[in-house]
Formats: structure tokens, C-alpha cells, sequence
């Protein structure tokens, strides 16, 4: 995803260092405030980005789909992760090295424009997080929560797959039970179905007017 822009003859020079491997759920791709040498594109599945407070609790601050980049803060010299990086679901993700976007920033300086565009997304959803996931009344949270789902990780029929109840109530500030009340609630007001096992349908029409017409961006 991140080298869609440059011309196809790039291709045979870049591709050689660029590990694709996959993950399953709980597999860390990197922690918080490590050094690491390569930065992660996800191609498929659901990564969820944590911060350890200082009481030593870790929060999730981040949910990362399809598309996305992750450790991008490497490209800063001497700059350690951020945050530590885990699959929610079964990922499929490339490992590009830190040295092949800085000779391809050399050779192809289109890529500036892509790697800062990444930058942007995660502003972007940080935004999001700040203004929608973490303020306002518990049922709009949860709501929101389902519509970002959504939009970073559906399979090809539109569905979801939940997280685990534990992250769900990380990601919005409240407790596991009052996720679990609330979700048990959507499911009976037919806002939420069970499709199979771990998959559900969203309506995401009555969510967005739940929470007021707005949906997580793009």
C-alpha cells in the first residue's frame, strides 16, 4: 500500500528486502520503546497500538487497519517506538526496512508524499479517538467504536469481528461490564447480529443517527 504511487520498474529494486509474514491474535509486532529497524504495512486484519501509563496499566490509543502504516516514528534518527503494537486479528503485514524507504526517499521522492500522508491518517484517527471514543455518553462510545470497526476492518460481506470485551471497554474508558450491557442492548434493538461465530452484522445507519450522524473518518 505504502508504494502504490511509484512506477512499476521500482518494484524488482524494492521488493527483495520486504519480509510478508502473518500474525495471529496477541502476536506484538514491536514494543513500546524499543529500537527497531523496520517500519510495518498492514495488508489484512486489525492491530490495536498501546501506551503503558505510568501506574504501569496499558491503554489502547490506536486501532490500525488495512492500509495503514505502522512505526513511521523510526524515520526520525534515534527515535524508539512509541507504542507497542499487537494483532487483534489474524494479520497479514510487510516488514519494510528503515534503510529501503530512506533510499527510496532518495530515488523516488514522490514517496515523501506518501509517507507523509501516512502521518496525517494517524493524526487523523488520534483526532477521532480524543473526540469521539473517548468523551460523550457510553452507548454513543460503544457505537462509534462499532462504525470504526467497520471502516478499518470489514470482511467482503461488510461484517465484523468484535474485540474481545476487554479491549472494547480499553478503547472507550469504561468498564468490561458496562460494554457488555451495552453491546447485550444493540443486540436486542437489532443494532448489531450475530452473522456466525465472531462475525456481526452493523446497522450503520441507526448508529450513525445514535451517535448523531457522525462517522469515524476515513
Amino acid at each position: 500500500m505504502l508504494f502504490s504511487a511509484l512506477p512499476e520498474e521500482s518494484f524488482a529494486h524494492l521488493l527483495n528486502p520486504v519480509d510478508n509474514f502473518t500474525l495471529e491474535p496477541g502476536g506484538i509486532l514491536y514494543e513500546e520503546g524499543s529500537k527497531g529497524e523496520v517500519v510495518h504495512s498492514i495488508r489484512r486484519g486489525l492491530v490495536k497500538l498501546t501506551h503503558r501509563k505510568p501506574d504501569g496499566d496499558q491503554r489502547i490509543v490506536r486501532l490500525l487497519g488495512q492500509g495503514a502504516v505502522v512505526g513511521l516514528e523510526l524515520l526520525d534518527a534515534g527515535v524508539a517506538h512509541q507504542h507497542t503494537a499487537i494483532a487483534v486479528q489474524p494479520i497479514d503485514v510487510c516488514a519494510i526496512p528503515v534503510t529501503t524507504l530512506r533510499d527510496l526517499e532518495a530515488h523516488h521522492p514522490e514517496l515523501c508524499d506518501r509517507v507523509r500522508q501516512q502521518l496525517q491518517y494517524h493524526v487523523d484517527r488520534a483526532d477521532h479517538w480524543i473526540k469521539s471514543l473517548n468523551t460523550g455518553i457510553s452507548r454513543d462510545r460503544i457505537a462509534q467504536l462499532l462504525l470504526l470497526l467497520a471502516d478499518l476492518a470489514p470482511d467482503r460481506n461488510g461484517d465484523i469481528e468484535l474485540l474481545p470485551r476487554d479491549d472494547m471497554a480499553a478503547v472507550v474508558g469504561m468498564t468490561p461490564e458496562t460494554t457488555s450491557r451495552i453491546i447485550a442492548d444493540f443486540r436486542r434493538r437489532g443494532l448489531l447480529a450475530k452473522i456466525a461465530s465472531g462475525t456481526y452484522r452493523i446497522e450503520k445507519q441507526r448508529l450513525q443517527t445514535l451517535c448523531g450522524g457522525k462517522a469515524a473518518p476515513a
